[in-house]
């Protein structure tokens, strides 16, 4: 394969010579100093202060030579002083990032700079102003043994253009009224920007600008003034504005295709701008010296690749028996599923307001019928006859604002033995609203269905007659344009695994491994963190049970993987290996001593068992670029050593010796980190490290809900996906849940 990767970093060296910086126990008024804690004390700390313990804080100004602060030299290029190093080159960025009249946020805890740059490019809302957001900070290269500055673009911000004072102003003459306008609240606002004029000796002036929490400006700072002061959007406050905050999953929805943006070309143009005209200069290298070549090429030594065959996917019979070997689901599906669905009568009862009885008559036809010639109805995705119930079983809803009595009088009735019903809800509602009381009817519905046994597929009314409305006439070719056909067999393809189908397996040979992820979600509603846990499966993709529990339950986290190793044990005898897709690095001294505990009590303590951290979102603080594509994509399986135990891992859809398709978007690398807590004092394996990222990328390609390939493996998105979900249900008692069938897709 002809690349050119490389990746945003600016690589530098530490200086050869110790450098002195100068200390103190005590704080001294009226000068910026540090404060260090005893993390953060260099290693040789004791040459100065012979008495000093962990519980002492200390100052420093770091090169800047103060009466009675006390030199000490420190050793760059030492392990043990690389966080106090740390800190001292944010401090740097950050004066020198000011000196440039940039609006620049260090973070709390890390002190990692983001800089805050005006763009109203994009901005459409015209009671805001726009910027572009940069992260800047200092990282140390593992695998190259060498210090690197990190240049990431973190998207764009928000920030009101009323301030704190006037935006808490009471909209109306009298705050007692009845009206059902919303009045502003404090709580809405988080952080702000808080613009202070500083008047110079020469008479000039200038502002100083500062992003901080609201709550703690006002209790710390005296010259805080909520007329200076302008909030920045959060997800409430564009809420409460009625800002469309809704994030559409491109790769499931045929619609947004044609609007996908590069996101490579555009990340690339934004840091190298910044690059530009902020780093690459004299000025900036005699603070930090960053290499003249721009952002780092990725050593050849560090690269590897998914095995050619880790995409391939197994479908349904084609040929004498023969299975349809496929990697693009899109196309495999239309083989057949790999396994039917588990019933045989399978009846279809609709639910929907009364006055879209139209849109559900044409949805029935095309999904019990064809649509258009191309999507040819449910069984042929399902491997099963699927008819419509009899008419008493659809509900026509009076109130749609409150369907739940209307549901249950149906589904209190006595039903036919021996039918599977499924249940398909038109609304009229999202269940990304931001009307939270309306979004809640999309779950009580589910979960209504659920306790009587019934999967659901929702589909939102309004979008499907979009859908069915730009898919009138022909395309630029002529063709009949049938872009709805893709969201029918995303339909298709998850009503088959709510109904204990297998839609697709990848195409390895089984072995004796148990796979359980572990995702995470904070609702955001209640504050309150969920987790969806110990989804297993086997290595073929084939999914086995999941468990749920909250945050803080480590035992029953433990208890469900050894409930999942039972269960795998029963059928395949035991595992010989247990692989956990974790969504953050698990702590091996206060967590994973719960699941050696399980694994003991099995008596499997011998086996070995494999953490693998998958951050849920994609990475953007490293990105990897391809300089020989003109979209910068970089081939779908590349990885990369970060080192530390660490990969970067491409998940998209650019093979070679293949055209690739735009429609596909541009997904990020995934960040993974591979760790054996069995063995930790011997180094992995080498080709157990390439089959464990083989598998990661493998499990991205078994998502169930739609054809469009995923960069998330779903060890990771469905728990995930489940703990969005049952925070809104009244009744979580696992024996009120299923937990055998993929009813949440």
């Amino acid at each position: 394969m002809a690349e050119s990767l490389f990746i945003n970093t600016l690589a530098f060296e530490f200086p050869k010579e110790p450098k002195n910086f100068y200390f103190s126990k005590e704080d001294k008024e009226g000068v910026s100093l540090t404060r260090l804690s005893h993390q953060l004390f260099p290693c040789n700390i004791k040459e100065i202060f012979p008495d000093i313990s962990n519980a002492d804080t200390i100052y420093t100004s770091f090169e800047w030579e103060l009466e009675g602060f006390q030199p000490l030299a420190i050793d760059f290029s030492l392990n043990e002083n690389f966080y106090l190093i740390k800190r001292f080159y944010n401090k740097v960025l950050y004066n020198d990032l000011v000196r440039c009249n940039l609006i620049v946020e260090p973070n709390r805890i890390t002190k990692d700079n983001q800089i805050w740059i005006p763009n109203n490019s994009d901005n459409k809302r015209k009671d805001c102003k726009g910027f572009d957001r940069f992260t800047l900070k200092l990282d140390f290269d593992q695998y190259n043994n060498r210090p690197q500055l990190v240049l990431s673009y973190d998207r764009r911000g928000l920030i009101l253009k009323t301030s704190v004072k006037d935006f808490l102003k009471v909209e109306t003459d009298d705050p007692f009224s009845e009206s059902e306008n919303q009045s502003p609240s404090l709580s809405l606002i988080n952080k702000v920007l808080f613009v202070t004029k500083v008047e110079k000796e020469d008479g000039t002036s200038y502002n100083k600008y500062r992003i901080d929490k609201h709550a703690f400006l006002e209790e710390k700072h005296t010259d805080y003034n909520t007329e200076n002061a302008y909030p920045i959007i959060n997800r409430d406050l564009a809420t409460f504005l009625g800002f469309d905050d809704e994030e559409e999953d491109e790769t499931e929805n045929q619609d947004k295709y044609r609007r996908i943006q590069n996101r490579y070309t555009k990340y690339h143009d934004k840091i190298n701008n910044f690059y530009k005209r902020y780093l690459n200069n004299a000025a900036f290298r005699a603070k930090i010296p960053i290499s003249k070549g721009g952002f780092t090429d990725v050593n050849p030594l560090q690269m590897g690749h998914t095995h050619s065959k880790s995409k391939e996917l197994v479908f349904g019979f084609v040929y004498k028996n023969n299975r349809k070997i496929e990697y693009n689901p899109q196309k495999g599906v239309n083989s057949g599923p790999y396994e039917a669905a588990k019933h045989s009568n399978i009846q279809l009862m609709f639910i929907f307001p009364k006055e879209d009885v139209l849109p559900a008559r044409k949805l029935l036809q095309f999904l019990v019928k064809d649509y258009k010639d191309f999507f040819m109805g449910l069984k042929k995705y399902t491997g099963r006859d699927i008819i419509s119930a009899p008419a008493k079983y659809h509900i026509q809803l009076e109130n749609p604002k409150n369907p739940i009595p209307e549901i249950e009088k149906i589904l209190d009735e006595e039903r036919v033995e021996g039918v599977t019903y499924l249940a398909v809800y038109l609304t009229p509602i999202s269940k990304h609203s931001s009307d939270r009381e309306a979004r809640k009817i999309y779950y009580k519905i589910k979960e209504k269905l659920l306790a009587h046994h019934i999967p659901s597929q929702c589909i939102e009314t309004n979008k499907m007659l979009k859908a069915l409305e730009d898919d009138e006439g022909v395309d630029r070719n002529g063709n009949p344009k049938k872009n709805f056909a893709y969201t029918l067999q995303n339909i298709a393809i998850a009503i088959n695994a709510k109904l204990g189908g297998t839609p697709w397996r990848l195409n390895v040979p089984e072995h004796k491994e148990l796979i359980v992820g572990v995702g995470a979600f904070k609702n955001l509603e209640n504050n309150t963190q969920y987790i969806g846990s110990a989804f297993s499966f086997d290595n073929t993709g084939a999914f086995n049970s999941f468990e749920y529990f909250q945050k803080d339950q480590l035992k029953e986290l433990a208890g469900s993987i050894e409930n999942a190793i039972k269960n795998f044990s029963k059928i395949n005898s035991k595992p010989e290996r247990l692989i956990i897709h974790y969504y953050k690095e698990m702590s091996l001294v206060n967590e994973f001593p719960y699941i050696e505990n399980a694994l003991n009590n099995l008596g499997l303590d011998e086996i070995p068992v494999y953490i693998v951290t998958i951050n849920k979102t994609e990475s953007e603080d490293f990105v990897l670029f391809d300089g020989k594509n003109n979209d910068l994509l970089p081939y779908s399986g590349r990885y990369i050593n970060l080192g530390n135990k660490t990969y970067l891992l491409c998940n998209n859809t650019r093979y070679e010796n293949a055209e690739f398709n735009r429609l596909d978007g541009f997904p990020f690398p995934v960040k993974i980190k591979i760790e054996c807590p069995t063995n930790n004092l011997q180094p992995i394996d080498t080709q157990i490290i390439s089959d464990l990222i083989d598998q990661v990328y493998q499990f991205s390609r078994i998502y169930w809900k739609s054809v469009k390939q995923q960069n998330l493996p779903v060890t990771i998105k469905y728990p995930e996906m489940i703990a969005q979900i049952l925070p809104y249900f009244t009744n979580t008692d696992p024996d009120n849940i299923d937990t055998k069938h993929l009813w949440f897709l």
